[in-house]
């Protein structure tokens, strides 16, 4: 053994520079902070922009099918609501667009295209409004022969297309902004720690430098194999420090691809057993009422046995909203879901709340034996799993709401406009390649408004739901039932023609000919439906006229009287 110098005297000259270069380090990494926030902060407002955007550019698009939509309804049919309806949306159309173009004025590239969607807009509305005109001078077979289906379809290509090359460009600079930001993000993080953790080393050595100068008046040889008995304590703190740090990395990296909540557990359960020797343990999540805990899985050979099902005041850890651990053999206040039976002398439980957002989702309690229970370094690492467990939990609950809701009427629970506006196109062109029919039917609830009136909103969302369950019932599972808006839905049936879209059409509407609603402990109904009908490819051979058609068959089905059902090919 080699016995340290008696004086640290030739670290002193390096002292000073040290301390300048620490705190010349911490003042940059802060400077940099600052500047990387401001980075950061203007980069989420570029996003927050695009967003914006986008937005407008969705509700020029919906206000332009409802103008359009709501004046085509007037031609067919005269009623003053349909009247009511387009005055009331030409003004919006006018002010969204307006609203696009004062958004987009700074984007060299989209501003011209925002212009361009305005002359466009114009020009399809002032076609509306001249359609409008001749009716109120004239008829409804006036402005009906006055339409010029073609005109109109090319003009709504023309603005489709604008609007597409308008998403997607903001798509573009969204991708390009997160990217940026992501970078951004990334590079402030690398800069902060390793300006900490330079910064922080040369604290440590100058601590470590004073310290030993003051302590170079006891023995040399103690001094020795005390330094020499930390070096290994040190390397064996940091070496494991290391080795976990690596397995929370790497659980980290893994945890943001599981697909289910059994991946994630899985992987968790993975994780803690390869941290620490012969843990065991349970997961809990919070059920949907709210009232308590059930166990999702388990892992380990349980040291000490825990309920299935528990309440918030059955465990310390809920109550507290922090982690509750009992070192074995110390005493303490166990949980109440733990088995009484099981002493905890010579076995350890940790108690640790799932938290996201500030709310306690599950529960993860570990338990091991009295030689292999955690440290404080282990109970830290533990808890960055646990705290990365109930985010990665929330974000899957979170991705799978979205899905659902991206796709779902949440009322009816059949699919939503865009799922068909998507799905239309791409039937109609299998059916086109295959030479095989496809079906449009468009169905309406006749005087829903009246029900409406009569019973309420709440009993209207109801009969809705009714409804919605009622058509699923009666289609094939091939065929695409939708939710189109209001109390007007859409059946889209790939490979059925004429006669069989007629049959069930028929079908569907003596189901809801017959069907009551009960709500609030009042029977309610029957209700009927009017149902229009377009086949592919006599009755049309795109998406726009098909349901164009369609929706001109439930109008004059609705004119004709009401519950019945009328195919386009079937007109006077």
């Amino acid at each position: 053994m080699c016995p340290l110098p008696a004086s640290s005297s030739r670290f002193k000259s390096y002292r000073l520079p040290a301390f300048a270069l620490a705190l010349l380090l911490l003042v940059g990494t802060g400077g940099a902070s600052i500047v990387g926030v401001e980075n950061l902060r203007s980069s989420n407002a570029w996003i927050e922009h695009t967003y914006r955007v986008l937005n407008r550019i969705e509700v020029v698009d919906q206000l332009i099918r409802s103008s359009e939509a709501s004046g085509r309804a007037y031609r067919l049919t005269g009623h003053p609501d349909f009247r009511r309806q387009y005055l009331d949306v030409v003004p919006g159309v006018e002010r969204e667009v307006a609203a696009l173009v004062a958004l987009t004025a700074d984007n060299p590239v989209q501003a011209p295209r925002a212009q361009a969607l305005e002359i466009l807009v114009r020009t399809h509305m002032a076609e509306l409004k001249r359609l409008h005109d001749i009716q109120e001078m004239f008829d409804m077979e006036a402005a009906r022969k006055a339409t010029d289906a073609t005109r109109s379809l090319t003009q709504w290509r023309r603005i489709e297309a604008v609007s597409a090359q308008m998403r997607a460009e903001e798509n573009r600079l969204l991708a390009e902004r997160e990217a940026r930001g992501r970078q951004a993000a990334l590079g402030l993080t690398v800069l902060v720690v390793l300006g900490t953790l330079l910064s922080g080393g040369l604290m440590i050595w100058l601590m470590w430098n004073v310290t030993r100068e003051n302590r170079r008046a006891q023995s040399l040889e103690r001094e020795a194999r005390d330094a020499f008995h930390e070096m290994a304590l040190s390397m064996a703190r940091a070496d494991r420090l290391s080795e976990q740090r690596h397995r929370l990395s790497r659980y980290s990296g893994l945890l943001q691809s599981c697909e289910t909540r059994d991946e994630i557990v899985q992987l968790t359960a993975a994780t803690l057993t390869g941290l620490i020797p012969n843990v065991s343990g349970q997961c809990y999540l919070l059920r949907a009422s709210q009232n308590f805990y059930e166990s999702i899985a388990t892992f380990g050979d349980a040291s000490i046995s825990s309920t299935d099902l528990l309440l918030p005041n059955q465990c310390w850890a809920l109550r507290r909203g922090q982690p509750h651990h009992l070192p074995a053999g110390t005493g303490g206040m166990p949980c109440d879901h733990l088995d009484p039976g099981t002493s905890l002398d010579t076995t350890s439980s940790l108690c640790l709340p799932l938290v996201a957002q500030g709310t306690a989702i599950g529960l993860l309690h570990l338990s091991a034996p009295a030689g292999e229970a955690p440290d404080d370094g282990d109970r830290d690492i533990v808890g960055q799993i646990a705290e990365q467990l109930g985010l990665a939990i929330v974000n899957l609950q979170l991705r799978e709401t979205l899905r659902t809701q991206s796709l779902r009427d949440p009322l009816t629970g059949l699919f939503n406009r865009r799922y068909l506006e998507e799905n239309l196109a791409r039937e109609l062109q299998r059916c086109e390649r295959r030479r095989l029919p496809l079906s449009v039917l468009m169905l309406d609830v006749d005087h829903f408004k009246r029900f409406n009136d009569t019973h309420g909103h709440a009993a209207g969302d109801a009969l809705l739901g009714q409804v919605g369950r009622l058509i699923q019932a009666k289609v094939r599972n091939e065929d695409i039932a939708c939710r189109y808006g209001g109390e007007e839905f859409t059946v889209v049936m790939p490979e059925m023609d004429a006669r069989g879209a007629c049959e069930r059409a028929e079908q569907i509407r003596a189901a809801i000919e017959v069907a009551t609603v009960l709500h609030l402990r009042q029977t309610l109904g029957p209700v009927t439906v009017s149902i229009g009908i377009a086949t592919y490819p006599a009755d049309g051979m795109t998406p726009e006229v098909l349901q164009q058609l369609a929706d001109a068959m439930l109008y004059r089905a609705k004119a004709d009287g009401r519950n019945r059902v009328l195919h386009a090919s079937y007109r006077d």
